[in-house]
């Protein structure tokens, strides 16, 4: 057999820049439908959690969705390398759907006469049971993050994770400001028509990754050529100075273990910044419904302000990505865990309606620009043959931590008895997280011999100019 050539054939030579675009905005619709799902989720189940009597274990189905979506994270990729992303994809549509009806049939019980009009036990059990098929289905609409890099140049990447993640708005228009009026829908049965809501959003999620081009599963493939779309940045560019059509010696060449990926290259911090700021985004989102019961605020209220929570994380997608070209990952990163504490503050101003909204929305800022850079660093460091491992490395450990947190959390705001003292706790790891994020950036800067122009402008003066400007506004 020949020896592995290289060649220069790539997305942008074989694919329009149109279907480009096609594609990104298909994964950004498959995205707001997956997102949104979990927004509803959250309302939903809360809300007849507590008015049940359960309020302890209010945001338990979403956080066994994202405990039970860690280990899905880990095989997911795998799946899709043997499989290919839309198959894999389409699969958790119908993990989703099958859960989200478990959950649908529970307000039903009493409706059709399967329990007696008082006993809330059949719809609380088949309420939480029901989340646990649909973590297959939240990690499938993560790794869209990493599926977005196979229909985008490396140069290109944050922009174009910012938009999938973009996607996020239509969920805040289709997914909890909707849930207000699917809510009562079905008569006689309260948030039944929320889960029917979920399911139909699944079915958009399917429908729109039959349309997408995905590439052919790499282990159908028979081509032994390793192409240079299939090579991470670092690699490209090492081709791009040897001149085109050269072969590359060395590890550029062969797939490394996931040990060599960790020892080699950031992984371990993007994970771990990631873990960070959706940790404290959702402990914030989470625990909101309780605080504004506690001031007298009806779901709706409560519903609208998730909703602006949710523009907050997405909205921002439309510049982001230009942000992280401009002052690179690590400066970007730092400035998203600072507006977190300036989102906390406003909780701490008053208890009025416009400084919770105002405050959950601040807070949904900060998670977009502490958490897009990491999410497209993580696939520039690894080639497509490399990337099962690496995504299940990735998102097996964040979404394992968001799920212990989001099941623990409600426990974890009664136990400490404050809204204050619990936000301020989070306003400590917010700025504990930003220093670190800091301390990459001066680590990254000193290595480049102080050249601002190093590391796609993460330099030490950039990330405190940057900083400064936000935090002043």
């Amino acid at each position: 057999m020949a020896p592995p050539t290289w060649t220069s054939s790539t997305a942008t030579t074989t694919r329009s820049r149109s279907n480009m675009i096609k594609n990104v905005l298909l994964l950004a619709g498959m995205w707001g439908m997956g997102l949104g799902a979990a927004f509803v989720q959250l309302p939903a189940t809360q809300n007849l959690l507590i008015d049940a009597g359960y309020a302890s274990i209010s945001t338990a189905p979403l956080g066994i969705i994202m405990l039970g979506s860690a280990p899905c994270a880990v095989v997911i990729p795998k799946i899709i390398s043997k499989f290919g992303e839309k198959k894999t994809f389409i699969a958790g549509s119908f993990f989703g759907i099958t859960g989200a009806i478990m959950q649908m049939i529970g307000p039903l019980t009493t409706t059709i006469g399967l329990a007696a009009a008082n006993d809330v036990t059949p719809q609380v059990v088949l309420v939480v049971i029901g989340a646990l098929p649909q973590a297959f289905m939240y990690a499938s609409t993560n790794n869209l993050r990493f599926s977005v890099s196979q229909f985008s140049t490396p140069e290109f990447l944050p922009k174009a994770t910012a938009l999938v993640l973009l996607g996020g708005v239509l969920s805040a228009l289709l997914g909890p400001l909707l849930s207000a009026v699917t809510r009562s829908m079905i008569p006689g049965a309260l948030y039944a028509g929320n889960f029917l809501q979920i399911a139909l959003m699944y079915v958009v999620f399917a429908t729109l990754a039959f349309f997408a081009d995905f590439k052919q599963p790499i282990a159908d493939s028979d081509d032994v050529r390793i192409v240079v779309d299939d090579l991470s940045l670092v690699e490209r560019q090492e081709i791009t100075a040897a001149g085109e059509g050269t072969r590359i010696d060395g590890n550029a060449t062969t797939e490394r273990t996931l040990w060599e990926i960790i020892k080699g290259t950031d992984l371990p911090l993007l994970t771990t910044f990631q873990c960070l700021s959706y940790n404290i985004m959702a402990m914030y989102m989470g625990q909101l419904k309780l605080p504004m019961a506690a001031s007298g605020y009806s779901v709706d209220s409560y519903t609208y302000a998730l909703t602006a929570h949710m523009i907050g994380m997405f909205l921002p997608g439309l510049f982001s990505g230009q942000v992280i070209n401009r002052f690179g990952t690590w400066s970007t990163t730092a400035v998203g865990f600072l507006l977190f504490p300036v989102g906390g503050s406003m909780f701490l101003i008053n208890d009025s309606l416009a400084m919770f909204v105002l405050g959950i929305t601040i807070v949904g800022i900060g998670w977009n620009f502490s958490f897009v850079g990491p999410s497209a660093e993580v696939s520039k460091i690894c080639s497509r043959a490399e990337q099962s491992k690496v995504v299940g490395f990735n998102d097996g450990i964040m979404l394992l931590t968001v799920g212990i947190f989001f099941m623990t959390a409600s426990k974890i705001y009664i136990a400490v008895g404050s809204w204050n003292v619990f936000n301020y706790i989070l306003i400590g790891f917010s700025v504990f997280s930003a220093l670190l994020s800091l301390l990459r950036c001066l680590c990254k800067w000193r290595a480049s011999d102080g050249d601002d122009n190093s590391f796609s402008g993460d330099s030490l003066a950039q990330s405190l100019l940057t900083a400064g400007s936000i935090c002043t506004l």
